[in-house]
């Protein structure tokens, strides 16, 4: 299973990340063994969290500017707010100048302003992933032409036209029903099997293997091989000090400085990876068990000090094991 981390582009307040400790962590991630650079993507601050992101593609250019050959990707990209034909344009862009793999995690988005600040109608936002998705794939194969319900032209060609164009990987996850059963709804099930992948949000490895079983059952009926997709996760993650006594209160701060009160510390211990090394490595041992193909390891923390402290406990305590 491949390990890759997001880049630390957190860009709100005091929690303004200096361009310096990006540089580093960007270089130093490359240089101590991930797989890949991931971004996260809003335009507007989400309630569940104490900052915004810079924006998520142009992080992306500056990483392929100072890296040699690490992929990189978003986790996840809100199509929606959008227009797909400059999106398309951006990531072949990317594709060609990267020296890595570019992947394109995409999502529906669930900010309320940001729809708003964009002028799309936020009841949209899943039939204008699903065409969306179909869009890029019809950009990424050449000369095409489209007529659907928010996108219509006739023999259109993006240049480049790549023989390795970017991945693409679909969003979303299961809701509970009141009997405790998990359903993942048809348009996400669709979706994944659409992009070719699934890049699944943080979420308990108990909660992921239920929702990859539904996915898998419904590749089946549709006459695709689940091993055939692609699985993405995004956990985010402090390392502790491996000889700390009480790991948890150095993560309940880190934790409580990302996420805000509707969300908080329960929701990390849940969802997240906390606790002794030992116990995030089993947890990822678990994803790995699943079926998993890369783990995005998401920086919790926005200080630059405690930044390069984490890549120093990144590539003594955790990388080594899964070498």
């Amino acid at each position: 299973m491949r390990l890759g981390t997001t880049i630390p582009t957190y860009c709100t307040g005091d929690q303004l990340v200096p361009s310096p400790a990006i540089d580093r962590w960007v270089r130093r991630a490359e240089g101590i063994g991930f797989d890949g650079l991931w971004v996260l993507d809003h335009i507007v601050k989400p309630d569940l969290y104490n900052t915004s992101v810079l924006d998520a593609l142009s992080a992306l250019n500056y990483a392929a500017g100072i890296t040699d050959d690490i992929d990189l990707g978003t986790s996840i990209y809100i199509l929606p707010l959008r227009r797909t034909a400059a999106v398309a344009s951006q990531a072949l862009t990317l594709q060609h100048l990267a020296n890595g793999d570019v992947t394109l995690g995409l999502g529906i988005g669930y900010v309320p302003e940001e729809f708003e600040v964009t002028g799309v109608d936020m009841r949209e936002r899943g039939p204008r992933l699903t065409e969306g998705i179909e869009v890029l794939q019809a950009f990424f194969d050449g000369e095409t032409s489209f007529d659907g319900e928010f996108h219509e032209f006739t023999d259109v060609r993006i240049d480049p036209v790549l023989d390795d164009p970017p991945d693409i990987l679909a969003g979303g996850g299961s809701t509970q029903e009141d009997d405790g059963e998990r359903t993942v709804p048809r348009p996400i099930l669709d979706r994944i099997l659409d992009a070719g992948g699934w890049i699944a949000p943080p979420s308990h490895p108990e909660k992921a293997a239920a929702e990859w079983d539904l996915i898998s059952e419904h590749a089946r009926r549709n006459d695709v091989d689940p091993e055939s997709l692609d699985r993405v996760m995004l956990s985010y993650a402090h390392v502790p000090d491996a000889a700390a006594s009480d790991p948890r209160s150095e993560q309940r701060r880190v934790f409580e400085e990302l996420f805000s009160p509707k969300r908080g510390f329960d929701h990390a211990e849940q969802h997240c990876l906390v606790g002794s090394v030992d116990e995030i490595t089993d947890r990822l041992e678990a994803y790995e068990e699943i079926g998993f193909d890369e783990i995005i390891l998401g920086a919790a923390a926005s200080d630059p000090d405690t930044l390069d402290e984490q890549l120093d406990r990144f590539e003594e305590d955790l990388l080594p094991r899964f070498e």
